[in-house]
């Protein structure tokens, strides 16, 4: 029998990882690490901006 982990927890492990990389990079940087934060920060909601519009079609 194959397993599902990745299936149902891959997503929301990398939006852990990247929002946790985002807020580091926010509290801690400037400059460029602003961008890494504002980008890393924006992927959970165009993620969600996705699946929402996913869901409405």
């Amino acid at each position: 029998m194959k397993s599902n982990f990745w299936k149902v927890w891959g997503m929301p492990i990398v939006i852990g990882i990247l929002s946790g990389i985002g807020l580091i990079s926010a509290l801690t940087g400037d400059d460029i690490w602003d961008a890494i934060s504002w980008l890393t920060l924006g992927f959970p909601v165009v993620v969600g901006f996705w699946f929402l519009r996913k869901g409405w079609a």
